[in-house]
C-alpha cells in the first residue's frame, strides 16, 4: 500500500476507533511529510514562525477533529492534513499581529447558600455579606484565570486541558504529538508560568487589567 493510501487507512481508523496506538503510528508515518509541507508553506509566505511548533499545533487539530475527516480517496489524508497546515500557520500569524484578538465571556459562578434557621439576624446578615463577598472575589479570580489561559498558545491550552483535566500521561501526550516527554514537561512548565505570572500581574497591579475583563 502507498504511503498516502495507508495515512488514509490510518487516519479512518483512528475517526472509528479513537485509538491512541492508532494515531501514533499515523504520526510516525506523516510527521515528516507535514514537517515539509509546513516549511513549505512557511517559505512561501515569508513567515518567521517556528515550524516544530506549527508542525505541534496541526497534529493537535488532527488528533481533536477526526470526525471531519472524509477517507472517500486514497490520498485524502494528505489534502485534508494540509488544510489543517495552513489553517493552522494562519492562525499563528493573526496572534502574532493582535495578541488580543481573543473575545472572553465572564465566567458564571452559580452559588446556593444553605439556610441559616438558627442564626440570630445580625449574624444571619453578616455570613451572608461574607459569603457574597467570597463569591465575588471567587468569580474575579475566575475571570483573571479564564483571561490569562485564553492568552496562551493552542498548544499550551491543549497539553494543560489534556494533563489537568483529563489526566493524560506524559508518555502518552507526547507520543501523540510527536515529541519527547521531557520536551512535553517543558511546555507545561511554561504554560503554567505564564499563566501564574500573567494573573500575578494584574492582580498586583503591575500590567493593565485584561479588556474583556469586567470588575464592577
Amino acid at each position: 500500500m502507498r504511503p498516502a493510501a495507508a495515512a488514509t487507512a490510518l487516519m479512518d481508523e483512528y475517526r472509528r476507533s479513537g485509538s491512541a496506538d492508532v494515531f501514533e503510528g499515523l504520526v510516525q508515518l506523516t510527521s515528516q511529510h507535514l514537517f515539509g509541507r509546513v516549511r513549505s508553506r512557511l517559505r512561501f509566505l515569508g513567515a518567521h514562525l517556528d515550524p516544530s511548533e506549527v508542525l505541534q499545533d496541526a497534529i493537535i487539530n488532527i488528533y481533536r477533529y477526526p470526525d471531519r475527516f472524509d477517507a472517500s480517496r486514497p490520498g485524502a489524508f494528505a489534502a485534508w492534513s494540509s488544510t489543517i497546515v495552513d489553517n493552522t500557520i494562519r492562525r499563528q500569524l493573526r496572534r502574532q499581529h493582535s495578541a488580543l484578538d481573543v473575545t472572553l465571556s465572564p465566567a458564571e459562578v452559580l452559588a446556593q447558600q444553605p439556610g441559616a434557621h438558627q442564626l440570630e439576624p445580625d449574624q444571619q446578615a453578616q455570613d451572608h455579606e461574607e459569603c457574597a463577598q467570597t463569591l465575588v472575589a471567587f468569580r474575579l479570580m475566575l475571570q483573571f484565570y479564564l483571561a490569562a489561559f485564553h492568552r496562551l498558545s493552542e498548544r499550551e491550552r491543549f497539553v494543560l486541558q489534556m494533563v489537568e483535566v483529563r489526566r493524560m500521561r506524559y508518555a502518552e501526550l507526547a507520543a501523540v504529538l510527536g515529541i519527547r516527554p521531557e520536551a512535553l514537561k517543558m511546555v507545561v512548565f511554561r504554560a503554567r508560568k505564564r499563566l501564574h505570572e500573567r494573573m500575578a500581574g494584574w492582580l498586583g497591579g503591575r500590567r493593565p487589567l485584561p479588556l474583556e475583563l469586567s470588575v464592577a
